[in-house]
């Protein structure tokens, strides 16, 4: 969906770079594209990012593809183009382990200089290592606390006690039906009365 002129731009910038540069792209071709540039359709994101060659993460700064860069150590450069991205991306620099892009006045030398700035200064590398360690610091991992609170749920047959309250309205009473139905009656009583009102007035019973 990206303009031809913003695809040659990414292009142009990456010919300059003196590594290899792997790039998500949706079709077989990408017309332009240098020998140092190699496209699949699909990739092994989190597996890639955990290879001790790899300099940099360029990423749209999507909440999942961030906690795959943070979990591999590797900087980032985000250019948000979505939802949450702007506010992920934002954080990058924040937290420095990375820096932030935006279409609306991204051009060459600004991308190359974020590039070479992520790459070159190793303060972004120990930065985000450092987020990994304090995201890691935990009594157990991810999959031993998933893996309890299932087991817990079926020791105490659905856990209902820790269920929402809301999860056991029905539609009627979780949208408050009839509160919206007295202030809707109220609304047009109101207005009934206020138009009868100026109605006697108009006539000079009032």
């Amino acid at each position: 969906m990206l303009p031809k002129e913003t695809i040659q731009m990414f292009l142009n910038v990456f010919a300059k770079l003196p590594y290899e540069v792997l790039w998500k792209w949706e079709t077989n071709e990408l017309p332009g594209k240098t020998d140092n540039v190699k496209t699949a359709q699909w990739l092994p994101k989190s597996d890639l990012l955990r290879h001790p060659n790899i300099k940099l993460f360029i990423t749209q700064g999507g909440l999942q593809s961030t906690d795959e860069a943070i979990t591999a150590g590797v900087p980032l450069v985000g250019i948000p183009m979505f939802a949450d991205q702007w506010y992920n991306v934002e954080l990058y620099e924040y937290h420095q382990i990375g820096q932030a892009l935006y279409m609306e006045t991204i051009t060459e030398e600004k991308q190359l200089h974020a590039i070479h700035t992520v790459i070159d200064n190793i303060s972004y590398k120990e930065n985000v290592i450092k987020l990994r360690e304090l995201l890691n610091d935990q009594p157990e991992s991810p999959l031993e606390r998933s893996v309890w609170w299932i087991e817990y749920v079926l020791r105490h047959g659905g856990a209902k006690h820790l269920r929402a309250p809301n999860a056991n309205m029905s539609m009627y009473e979780f949208y408050e039906i009839e509160f919206l139905l007295k202030l809707t009656a109220l609304v047009l009583l109101s207005c009934v009365v206020l138009i009868a009102t100026l109605y006697y007035m108009y006539l000079g019973l009032i």
